[in-house]
């Protein structure tokens, strides 16, 4: 009978981890790596919509919906957005629609707005908020869904006529420079740069 001494054990257990872990990491990545499923984001467009009215509610101006911000999404992520960004999000769209089903009993279009909000924020507190490790998981694995959603759900209504006109105060022929303007009350932010 051979008798394994403590250090021998440590450091085989230590080693197993270490496969275990970078196995683990390289099919993740391989995962990213792979043909993203485009298709599968055209049947999406009422669900994508839904999100960003989440994210951009219809008050007294017009919502993301309004704004048709679930075409110019799904545009941007099909012909903008690298491939392990395009499968972070529709992996993320997945785990979306998963993770409602399991704690609401529903689909998302059909949740009440607590309840869309709640999936979204759920989402967001999983995204790390420490910027460095963000930036080396953004040039290792590409942008998360929950960045992707609401990074071009606002870009997509700040650009849109409805956006840049009704929510936004919009000059569509800016007059002289000025580096600094104070804004009256009640007034809208600019649309141009």
């Amino acid at each position: 009978m051979k008798i394994i001494n403590r250090r021998t054990a440590i450091l085989s257990l230590l080693a197993i981890a270490i496969v275990a872990f970078a196995g683990s990491f390289f099919f993740k990545f391989r995962r990213l790596l792979k043909k993203p499923d485009i298709g599968y984001l055209a049947g999406k467009q009422s669900l994508i919509g839904e999100i960003a009215e989440t994210i951009i509610p219809a008050t007294d101006t017009p919502g993301a919906k309004a704004a048709k911000v679930q075409d110019f999404i799904i545009k941007m992520i099909v012909e903008c957005t690298e491939k392990r960004s395009q499968n972070n999000f529709i992996e993320g769209l997945k785990e979306l629609e998963h993770y409602t089903l399991k704690t609401f009993g529903r689909d998302y279009l059909v949740c009440s707005v607590e309840q869309r909000m709640a999936v979204l924020v759920h989402f967001e507190d999983k995204e790390n908020k420490n910027p460095i490790v963000h930036k080396i998981h953004h040039k290792l694995m590409g942008d998360t869904f929950i960045y992707l959603m609401k990074y071009y759900t606002v870009l997509g209504y700040c650009t849109s006529e409805a956006g840049a006109t009704k929510a936004l105060a919009y000059d569509y022929i800016p007059g002289t420079f000025e580096a600094c303007i104070s804004l009256t009350s009640h007034q809208k932010c600019w649309a141009t740069e």
